[in-house]
């Protein structure tokens, strides 16, 4: 049978703010958001009939039509009018419910893996149009690498890669949920309602950096909306924070709503003492590479 192989990459965000709220209730963001190395590796094998089956090697993860991969492969389907089905095989890397986009690269590759396996009839716009409707990381997933998002975070912006370094991953699993950190902010800024005062981060600052290329510079320019009201009610995210920065990260900060943490570091070295540091506290740290 014919089969695919396509990796899922975790995202990480250097800049996320609210900008507002749009006509149909959503937030409107400002961010930028970069791939890494850390991936997910999902396996699609076609099918004679139409059907579609997931299997994933970590039990949690849901295998019914509630799993985004499923409904990416169910839209898929009905955008080309294709009757081709496949088995799904999810070799899950990036922890779950961590703010780093796992469900959203999955079905992202997914969305990848179903037109190679139809013959490339969609273009990689037309990919994003039908991940928009899963979820807004979705879009950024399917085109990898790194960019500036808008909207509800589906419209995507050139923005220029990250320099050359190293990033430490980690995510102590406390669950926090979108609609809750949302809530907060809603709270902390009364509901982001005009006039309410609050006044978006500029970030012309990170695009000068990333243009440069310097990291030292980018580091100290990223900013998380998201990350004071989250970290004081997570203390082992807070933790690990602290942990990266001790460890000799140039820059350390929440990636999305959270839990997960991230650090940046010059040399590989200070980023593998970081992430043994993080080994003994019982996390699982991930030492891993921007994509550019």
């Amino acid at each position: 049978m014919e089969k695919t192989i396509q990796r899922g990459y975790a995202k990480i965000n250097l800049h996320l703010d609210i900008t507002g709220i749009m006509e149909n209730g959503y937030h409107s963001v400002n961010t930028v958001m970069h791939s890494l190395s850390l991936c997910d590796t999902v396996v699609l094998t076609r099918r004679a009939d139409s059907e579609y089956t997931v299997k994933c090697d970590v039990s949690a993860v849901p295998v019914g039509n509630d799993n985004l991969a499923v409904r990416a492969a169910l839209l898929y389907k009905q955008a080309v009018s294709c009757a081709c089905g496949a088995d799904i095989y999810i070799e899950k890397r990036i922890p779950m419910a961590a703010g780093l986009a796992g469900g959203s690269a999955d079905a992202a590759a997914v969305l990848r893996g179903m037109n190679e396996l139809c013959g490339d009839p969609l273009s990689e716009e037309e990919l994003c149009a039908i991940g928009s409707r899963l979820g807004a990381d979705v879009p950024f997933c399917v085109c990898v690498s790194a960019a500036y998002a808008t909207g509800k975070g589906d419209l995507l912006h050139p923005f220029p890669s990250m320099p050359d370094c190293t990033v430490v991953v980690a995510c102590g699993g406390e669950g926090v949920s979108t609609p809750e950190a949302y809530g907060m902010l809603d709270r902390l800024y009364g509901g982001f309602a005009v006039g309410c005062g609050y006044v978006p981060r500029d970030m012309s600052a990170l695009r000068e950096s990333a243009e440069r290329g310097d990291v030292i510079s980018l580091a100290k320019s990223m900013y998380n909306i998201f990350e004071e009201p989250v970290l004081s009610v997570r203390p082992v995210a807070a933790g690990l924070r602290s942990i990266l920065l001790e460890n000799g990260a140039i820059g350390a900060m929440m990636s999305g709503s959270g839990p997960s943490v991230f650090g940046i570091f010059t040399d590989e070295k200070s980023a593998l003492r970081a992430a043994e540091a993080i080994k003994q506290t019982g996390v699982t740290p991930h030492v891993c590479k921007p994509i550019s």
